[in-house]
């Protein structure tokens, strides 16, 4: 009987060391199935962020090369000339005394750029004087043309003529003004209301 009883508890014991054996190596190969996929999970999420990196790259490279390819094949537009600036204007203003008197107005742009002279009789006016006596400006009667636009390249010029009754006149050219008398008169001249210091010359009736 203590045999029999010896060798059950034996079979007990050997079972039950089966079993942790058992479960122990259960537990370890649970363990390293799931550290692999979690080092493939990693090794695919890995090879997919380069593979979105460099798409994105050449994405980018390809953009800013379309715009370098846009930006060389755009030719610059031209650039719109600007007003004439009275000081870069060279100014000669004569006077042919006479019945009409003659005034004769030549600009010359003395700037790097062309510019835009309006040289009509509304921008470009002379005006004669007898000491303090206004007595006659080509703005109180305008001719025509009023305005004309002309486009002057650097060192170009244009020449004005302008002529003279003899009659004075009165901002917004009212009749009856009579005529001037003999003596010295100087005339001088504005563009687009900007006075030309140059253009001033005496004259004598």
């Amino acid at each position: 009987m203590i045999w029999r009883r010896r060798i059950v508890a034996l079979v007990v014991l050997l079972a039950l060391v089966a079993g942790v054996v058992w479960g122990v190596s259960s537990l370890v190969r649970t363990l390293t199935a799931q550290g692999a996929e979690a080092q493939t999970a990693s090794a695919q999420g890995s090879a997919a962020a380069g593979s979105a990196e460099g798409s994105a790259g050449e994405d980018s490279a390809a953009s800013a090369a379309s715009a370098g390819d846009a930006a060389q094949e755009e030719p610059a537009g031209p650039v719109d000339p600007g007003k004439c600036s009275p000081r870069d204007l060279d100014v000669r203003l004569s006077a042919t005394p006479g019945q009409p008197t003659s005034f004769a107005v030549t600009l010359t742009n003395r700037a790097e750029v062309a510019c835009l002279l309006d040289a009509g009789a509304s921008s470009l006016v002379l005006t004669v004087h007898s000491g303090e006596d206004r007595v006659w400006s080509s703005g109180d009667c305008v001719a025509e043309p009023s305005e004309r636009e002309l486009l002057l390249d650097s060192g170009d010029s244009t020449e004005t003529a302008i002529r003279w009754d003899g009659t004075r006149s009165e901002k917004g050219c009212p009749g009856g003004q009579g005529a001037a008398q003999p003596g010295s008169y100087r005339v001088t001249a504005t563009l687009g209301g900007a006075s030309l210091p140059a253009a001033d010359t005496g004259f004598t009736l």
